[in-house]
């Protein structure tokens, strides 16, 4: 945990002496009794039914007003503390002018798509509050905390949430605040309530029921494995895509992971596989089995890419670095131009190194030669066409120098010849086949299909951008996924890697 996290702590150990507790009255909701028409004063819980006090008669509570059993199996105090150390880098890179990374942290730490993400961080960069997680038990509460005449107010809310108000001086870091003291209360309360027994504090009474209320922040949070719910998931055919192998689980040991969100495979079918956080690429054999790991900045790596002459390229800090696969030197290092950052890189079987890059109002790709210099620059690639600035464009070359760039903001992927001439775009917003809720990654064929993940699953393509098919993945969705040469899609999934294989 760094000084800055530290520093939050301790600013809230100070607190607790101001800290100070003021009962407010129950959120009664009110519906009537079937019989004998009496409005019921109903004060929450999950229990399905409940007796009218004038008649006696038992009348069945509203799915509407129950309140839901809480989920304890979903809590992690320790997700909590690895949010609000996330939560002080975002507000350090929002103060260092990095807004885009800033951005992409913020999404990826959080799960929620990038409009909701920009949303958040701007609230940051105002001063704005914004709330990203709330517990509370029995009647609603409010909570004044004070030091030196400032301090903020947690004010319960007619719906069950919480607003947070501030004073003059702590408006900027309340929301670090709020997080790290719930983290606390996850940390030490409420693993000791469960330690003597006290599950009757979850249990609904006849006038108060106890909750964990669902988040609710100036900026909805989701689930990094959410699926789109809004209609129904197109059946996909069974047999396109099965898995043929997997490996990985929870951990920090050798081929064990806990974020893996890139994937690369070179020619010789070696496996690398990158952590988001903590600079770590482990590497396997064409079976699955670990050989070893290279251990690089610990700064976010959104992608990496490998060549067929054993070089391993490397995305971090908005630069690219070039190693040797098989000891892990580095060879060399590639800046983008002043001001711009590089997003995502893919090689192409050429053996190009093809990188997005964003800044200076622009949304460009450029294919790079061994040096690194552009020989291939198409500016605007996505906002040229959309008249929108793109912030995390996604790349994918064909065998024939083809390239694709998915727009995550744009749900569409641009198609663009070798020479950078803009060809054709493919699929739109929305929720129905061949359309892209949440896509996050893309990976083509040796038949030039292209594969989009997305909150449906992995959405099949032909080259032409005709939708073909769909298919899941067990348990996750496809953070990062890439072809060897035999066709076998390898897929990145925070916890695990999959092998599949495309049976069409």
């Amino acid at each position: 945990m760094d000084s800055d996290v530290r520093a939050v702590f301790t600013r809230y150990t100070n607190f607790q002496k101001g800290l100070t507790v003021a009962d407010s009255p129950s959120q009664s909701q009110t519906f009537t009794c079937s019989k004998c028409g009496a409005p019921q004063d109903y004060q929450g819980g999950s229990a399905p039914t409940i007796q009218c006090p004038y008649c006696d008669t038992t009348l069945i509570v509203p799915e509407a007003l129950r309140t839901g059993a809480p989920n304890l199996a979903a809590f992690s105090a320790s997700e909590w503390t690895r949010e609000a150390e996330q939560l002080v880098e975002i507000k350090r890179l929002v103060d260092a002018g990095k807004k885009i990374e800033a951005i992409k942290l913020y999404r990826e730490t959080f799960g929620t798509g990038l409009k909701e993400s920009k949303d958040a961080v701007e609230a940051i960069e105002r001063g704005q509050n914004i709330q990203v997680a709330q517990i509370t038990f029995g009647t609603p509460q409010t909570i004044n905390v004070n030091q030196d005449g400032s301090g903020i107010t947690l004010t319960p809310t007619s719906g069950g949430g919480v607003q947070i108000s501030s004073g003059q001086s702590r408006g900027c870091i309340t929301w670090v605040i709020v997080i790290v003291v719930l983290a606390v209360i996850a940390a030490v309360i409420l693993p000791v309530l469960l330690s003597v027994g006290a599950f009757a504090l979850f249990m609904p009474t006849s006038n108060e029921s106890a909750r964990i209320v669902t988040i609710l922040t100036d900026v909805p949070r989701a689930s990094p494995t959410a699926r789109a719910t809004e209609t129904a998931r197109p059946s996909p055919t069974p047999q396109f895509a099965n898995v043929a192998s997997e490996f990985g689980g929870s951990g920090t040991g050798a081929g064990k992971m806990e974020d893996a969100r890139a994937i690369a495979v070179d020619n010789n079918g070696q496996i690398f596989v990158a952590e988001y956080l903590g600079g770590r690429v482990q590497i396997f054999d064409t079976d699955g089995k670990f050989k070893t790991q290279c251990l690089m900045d610990k700064a976010p790596l959104p992608s990496l890419a490998a060549d067929r002459s054993g070089n391993l390229y490397v995305l971090q800090r908005t630069t690219i670095f070039k190693y040797n696969a098989a000891t892990c030197e580095k060879i060399d290092e590639f800046k983008p131009a002043l001001g711009e950052n590089y997003e995502n890189i893919a090689v192409g079987a050429d053996g190009n190194l093809y990188a997005t890059m964003t800044g200076n109002l622009k949304d460009s790709v450029v294919r790079l030669n061994s040096s690194g210099r552009a020989t291939v620059v198409v500016d605007s690639a996505i906002s040229g066409q959309r008249d929108n600035f793109e912030l995390n464009p996604i790349l994918a070359v064909d065998g024939q120098g083809n390239f694709y760039v998915l727009g995550t903001f744009a749900s569409q992927v641009f198609k663009f010849d070798r020479s950078g001439k803009f060809i054709d775009s493919i699929g739109s917003e929305g929720n129905e086949p061949g359309q892209f809720r949440g896509a996050d990654a893309l990976a083509i064929d040796s038949q030039g299909r292209l594969y989009v993940s997305d909150s449906k699953g992995v959405q099949v393509f032909t080259p032409d951008g005709r939708f073909i098919d769909v298919f899941d993945i067990p348990k996750s969705v496809a953070s990062g996924m890439a072809f060897d040469d035999q066709d076998n899609l390898w897929i990145a999934a925070r916890e695990q890697v999959y092998q599949m294989r495309i049976a069409k």
